[in-house]
């Protein structure tokens, strides 16, 4: 039996530390019988939030549960596995039970092999909702008292290009950095493209704050930020409390301090450079196509651009040289991915020959039980002396050996299983067999692909996803059946 202890921390505050967690979880588990002698692990994720459930540790833990490699998790409390109540309820109703994974919350005396399936308490389900009302409550006052703090002046987060704080309420010119904001607007005013500015400022070696070379999406914000001419606009976005996604608020909810900075541009250049500046941001050609955030170039490390076919971009954000001449045409790149993708997803269909049912598992998980018994009889003979040393360790390497066997035969069993069973409107082998035929790359075939490395506009490295083809497809689709 293998037992996965796990442990959150959002806060400061000591009560609630990891080791505290841990160490309520491993009293717990030296006062009860049936959790003695097995293999503990521990997860932990340290100042991760309860709304999001995509945290490193727990991630790992279901990994691992999926793989049928834990037996029980154990928790201080509840709250601690997430503060949404739908992903709580469904790790307690669905994921947990369907992998027979035994679940016990410590401080709420709950153990789910005393709970009837499918029937998540009322008084569990109500604490469910309070830790997901707690935490979006948390949120809101986090919230309150940046406003609070904003409105008396205080400076939170990064102070602008130009300036330093001489204290958290004080900002100051930094006259050296100054006259290159100046110098920017200047240029801008005279040459009236973005690139000509980079090109200008790299050739003289002149570095930004982070000591990194200029580029058209940096110089497009100093051109556009109010707070050259003095003013300060904050509270213009809120974070949402459970995907985490920035949002534009009304701007009658804006704070506007007309006097926060001392001014290094003139309104009067300032409003000029506006009028000329275009209207939409540059353009993001890297998204909306099937390799968004998948192609990168080999040598400067950047996501490739998109005009027709894919080039790289350095040339245009830093007015350098391009890493390679010319672009990767999109249809020959195509191609090859898409060969790859086949190549990749063959190794499944090929090795779904067998045909299993749950009926089967059902048999094969029966004979495990019983081969594990027949372990415990063997060392109970031992140990009253009804077989000798030498009889116990033959008949061991044969009960383990039988074991072993049975073992592998169930995750062929139950990956066959999963791979056969209808989820919708189609089932994982048909959808691989699909894939395998299509003439034509989708973005159905990208799941599989983990990164693509471009070294010129005819050689490239295709990076497939390190789990098997099975495993990434259930994972998109959300099942939990894969092996």
């Amino acid at each position: 039996m293998t037992i996965a202890c796990y442990a959150r921390k959002s806060n400061d505050l000591k009560n609630d530390s990891i080791e505290n967690q841990l160490s309520i979880i491993r009293n717990y588990i030296s006062c009860h019988q049936d959790l003695q002698n097995a293999e503990i692990l521990q997860f932990s994720d340290n100042g991760a939030s309860g709304l999001n459930m995509n945290r490193n540790a727990f991630q790992e833990l279901l990994s691992k549960v999926r793989q049928r490699e834990i037996d029980v998790v154990i928790v201080k409390d509840l709250s601690r596995l997430g503060r949404n109540y739908l992903d709580v309820c469904k790790l307690m109703d669905s994921i947990f039970p369907f992998m027979k994974v035994r679940l016990i919350a410590v401080s709420e005396h709950y153990d789910s092999k005393y709970r009837k399936i499918n029937s998540m308490d009322l008084s569990f389900a109500f604490k469910a909702v309070l830790n997901e009302y707690y935490a979006i409550q948390t949120t809101e006052k986090v919230r309150n008292s940046c406003v609070s703090r904003i409105k008396k002046g205080e400076f939170l987060g990064g102070i602008p290009y130009g300036y330093f704080l001489a204290d958290k309420y004080t900002p100051v010119i930094d006259e050296e950095k100054a006259e290159i904001v100046r110098e920017i607007f200047r240029l801008y005013l005279e040459k009236k493209t973005y690139i000509d500015v980079v090109r200008t400022l790299n050739s003289k070696g002149i570095m930004t704050e982070k000591n990194s070379k200029w580029t058209s999406e940096r110089i497009r914000k100093i051109l556009k930020d109010e707070k050259y001419i003095g003013i300060r606009i904050t509270l213009k976005f809120k974070k949402d409390p459970k995907t985490k996604k920035r949002i534009m608020t009304n701007s009658n909810e804006w704070y506007i301090n007309e006097n926060a900075f001392p001014p290094i541009i003139s309104c009067e250049i300032f409003e000029k450079v506006q009028e000329i500046l275009p209207e939409s941001k540059i353009p993001n050609l890297s998204g909306n196509h099937i390799m968004a955030r998948k192609l990168y170039c080999a040598k400067c490390g950047k996501i490739m651009k998109r005009n027709g076919n894919f080039y790289c971009n350095k040339s245009y954000q830093t007015g350098e040289s391009p890493c390679f001449q010319g672009s990767v045409k999109r249809d020959f790149l195509y191609k090859s991915v898409l060969e790859k993708v086949k190549e990749f997803i063959k190794t499944d269909i090929l090795e779904n020959r067998q045909r299993f049912s749950f009926s089967d598992i059902a048999r094969i998980e029966s004979e495990i039980a019983l081969l594990k018994e027949k372990k415990a009889e063997i060392f109970e003979q031992l140990f009253s002396g009804s077989i000798n040393q030498s009889e116990f360790e033959k008949q061991n390497i044969n009960v383990s050996s039988q074991l072993t066997d049975r073992q592998n035969e169930l995750k062929i069993c139950r990956r066959a299983v999963a791979l056969n069973t209808n989820y919708g409107s189609e089932c994982p082998i048909d959808t691989l067999r699909r894939l395998y035929v299509s003439d034509e790359l989708t973005k159905e075939h990208m799941q599989f692909v983990k990164r693509i490395n471009v070294f010129d506009s005819e050689h490239f490295e295709i990076i497939m996803q390190s789990e098997s083809p099975l495993a990434v497809l259930c994972k998109n689709m959300d099942i939990y059946e894969e092996v």
